[in-house]
């Protein structure tokens, strides 16, 4: 923190009373440019990293395509590294001296956040996740710093008269500085979101030190906190450094740990203790907590399962004692003391792994108990196979992400899992234990293979990676659920393609942002498809006079006007989709006797058959990623399965199953049929789902069963790609 302590010092020569009206106080004027420097120089780094970083990625790339984008991005980070940096620190000032009520008016006008949004591009919702993630592991990984800090900024914004919001130096303020700073870069999607990621990797990870600076630089201008906050303060200064050296030099900690937040590894199964205490955690936090008593290494340097090994017995108590004196060590800064075949930095690895899943906002409390009681088998089947690191598609690896993301569903959305569903849940935990397990006994003749720190630092990089995939499944529901909803509601008219383009490229995005805010039956998305089917009338026959139709016509051009502006449209993008509409306005009578395909308009019709009524349901539920499970009538055996892809013109879904490498595929008319009637169900309590489930059970089409016949691997990719 060497940028922020000059910092604070400068600031400390013209110290004055904190107060003042305006940006011109000179605490603000120090924390600002504090905060400038020390990120402008976070981001410096990273552009200089961001060569070996890329050619690394690129070097591991599974194909082609995922390579060139690397070394694609390479290129476009050397060329515009300045220009990013410059506008990157010229929106750094204006979001930290914006005051919190001028944010909440503008962040429903920001231009990037909606004017290019549409039904067949996700690109504007992809990036509003990222960022969105991006905040919330800023928030989540410097917590400690950002309490002390919050409190001083809320005492500054208090002594300031309003001249500051106490939310200025919040990580959301420092990310969506640099979204706007990536706002004139003209790079493809894929691009800007590998900059992210390193924006993510490089620059998220070290926020800590701004916070730090910046407490250190209000305390030098007597600005203090609550009591409270002070004697946390305190006490977090008296616990001893996680990230410190061993006496000789050699460091504590592998140097892949330095930019993971202190406590991580220590944390390993502890964030998941007070969820429920019905499920005890293999690792328990009680021995880390509260010390390890006779089983602790002494001065002789023993480990913790010696005394075990040398009276004939070693059982999973005492390899859990080894494992929590291991994590103990690097939380203290100290090289942890282990037997030979117990390598630190594999068991640090995979406590990384579970507390990046118990630190995600969308597992609830109540199910990390659960996901808790893998960690020991987990880590067993780790140290027992080294390519557990090196290998995504790894079994043991792929279904804890897997069962993560399954228990992750009940957390975002509005659901939660019914006391069967967790009952199976526990099931197919229980079957993961056992086929994961390996007994101490038998690790113990296995060599040791501790990880290196490129393989670490690349599983970490793909954890990460794998959670952040999640999101696409996200943004491509909200569109299948908003195209079928307009489908609905256009039917069988036939429309030209003015007009489309206003119901996908207008509406469309409209819908998508109502959706995400209320759900379909909140307000702003019931006013909204009232405006839509607004439209659709205005363009059928009626007994409206002229002048009655030219008034009415320009209230709904209005009224369409007025809410795409209000999310962000400019006025280029609103004359682009609401031109088909006043073509059609201005045209009706040449229209009416037009039968060109292009001159179509809106004519009284009836809904969507129910063959394209359940194709477009299905459509919402078999997003990629999706999880069902399914009854085999023959064998009485319920199946838990993974939607891989959905073909709407060959009416047929393809399923992974989810402990096994082989595949499903059937009618998706059978499968629908098996949802109506109850053999299958969506491993998913959002209301969309259900409703979905809820309506094809009432749609009158064609039911129809079939036979379950597994396919290998081999046969399903050939089947995907034809």
């Amino acid at each position: 923190m060497t940028a922020a302590s000059s910092q604070a010092t400068r600031s400390n020569q013209s110290r004055t009373t904190p107060g003042g009206s305006s940006l011109g106080n000179p605490i603000v004027q120090a924390l600002h440019e504090m905060a400038v420097s020390v990120l402008g120089e976070q981001l410096r780094e990273m552009f200089e990293k961001a060569d070996d970083i890329l050619f690394d990625s690129a070097e591991k790339a599974r194909g082609g395509d995922e390579q060139r984008l690397y070394l694609d991005t390479m290129r476009i980070v050397r060329v515009q590294r300045a220009k990013i940096i410059d506008a990157f620190q010229n929106s750094l000032r204006s979001a930290l001296s914006t005051l919190a009520d001028e944010v909440a008016e503008s962040k429903g006008a920001d231009p990037d956040d909606m004017s290019q949004w549409s039904l067949q591009e996700g690109d504007a919702l992809e990036e509003r996740i990222a960022v969105s993630n991006m905040s919330e592991k800023a928030t989540n990984l410097h917590a400690h710093e950002l309490v002390e800090l919050q409190r001083r900024m809320t005492r500054l914004a208090e002594l300031s008269g309003g001249a500051l919001a106490p939310d200025a130096m919040a990580p959301a303020r420092i990310i969506h500085a640099f979204q706007a700073s990536m706002r004139d870069l003209s790079v493809d999607f894929p691009i800007k979101l590998v900059i992210y990621k390193l924006f993510d990797r490089v620059v998220v990870g070290r926020l800590s030190e701004v916070f730090v600076g910046a407490n250190q630089l209000l305390a030098v201008h007597g600005i203090e906190p609550a009591v409270d906050a002070r004697t946390d303060a305190k006490r977090a200064q008296q616990r001893p450094k996680p990230r410190a050296a061993m006496a000789g030099g050699a460091p504590a900690q592998p140097a892949w740990m330095s930019e993971v937040a202190p406590g991580t590894a220590s944390g390993f199964g502890a964030s998941a203790m007070g969820a429920g205490a019905e499920m005890a955690m293999p690792m328990g936090g009680a021995a880390m907590a509260g010390g390890f008593g006779a089983g602790s290494a002494g001065a002789n340097g023993a480990w913790p399962g010696a005394a075990a090994s040398a009276g004939g017995f070693y059982n999973d108590a005492v390899l859990v004692s080894e494992i929590n004196q291991i994590l103990s060590a690097y939380a203290r800064g100290q090289r942890p003391v282990a037997p030979p075949w117990l390598p630190p930095e594999n068991v640090a690895l995979v406590a990384q792994m579970f507390d990046a899943y118990f630190r995600d906002p969308r597992l609830p409390d109540s199910l990390k108990p659960l996901l808790s009681r893998l960690q020991l088998p987990v880590l067993k089947s780790a140290l027992a196979d080294p390519v557990f690191f090196t290998q995504p598609d790894h079994p043991v690896r792929r279904a804890t992400n897997d069962m993560f993301e399954m228990l992750s569903q009940f957390g975002s959305s509005n659901g939660s899992p019914s006391p069967q569903m967790v009952s199976e849940l526990q099931g197919l935990v229980e079957a993961l234990m056992r086929a994961f397990d390996l007994a101490p006994e038998q690790l113990r003749t296995m060599p040791a293979t501790p990880v290196e720190e490129h393989v670490a630092e690349t599983f970490i990089r793909e954890q990460e990676e794998e959670q952040q995939k999640k999101n696409r499944a996200r943004v491509e529901r909200v569109r299948r659920i908003v195209a079928h909803e307009l489908r609905r509601v256009i039917g069988e008219r036939q429309l030209s393609s003015g007009i489309m383009r206003l119901m996908l490229s207008g509406f469309g995005p409209l819908l998508c942002l109502d959706y995400i805010r209320s759900g379909v039956d909140g307000a702003s998305w019931t006013q909204t498809m009232g405006l839509v089917k607004q439209v659709l009338r205005s363009l059928e026959p009626g007994d409206l006079t002229a002048e009655q139709r030219a008034m009415q016509e320009a209230e709904i051009v209005a009224a369409i006007s007025r809410r795409l502006a209000q999310i962000g449209f400019s006025e280029e993008k609103l004359e682009t989709v609401v031109s088909g509409l006043l073509q059609a306005y201005l045209h009706r009578p040449e229209e009416r006797a037009s039968t060109a395909a292009d001159g179509a308009v809106a004519q009284p019709g009836v809904g969507l058959s129910p063959e394209k009524e359940l194709q477009g349901l299905l459509s919402i539920l078999l997003v990629p990623g999706g999880w069902f499970t399914l009854v085999d009538t023959a064998t009485q055996t319920k199946h838990w399965m993974r939607v891989r892809a959905y073909y709407p013109a060959q009416n047929a879904v393809l399923f992974g199953h989810y402990m096994e490498e082989r595949y499903l595929r059937l009618r998706a008319t059978s499968f629908a049929t098996d949802l109506a009637e109850g053999r299958a169900a969506a491993i998913d309590p959002s209301p969309e789902l259900q409703n979905a489930i809820g309506r094809i059970a009432t749609l009158p089409f064609e039911r129809s069963s079939e036979a379950l016949a597994w396919i290998d691997g081999q046969d399903a990719n050939a089947q995907q790609v034809h």
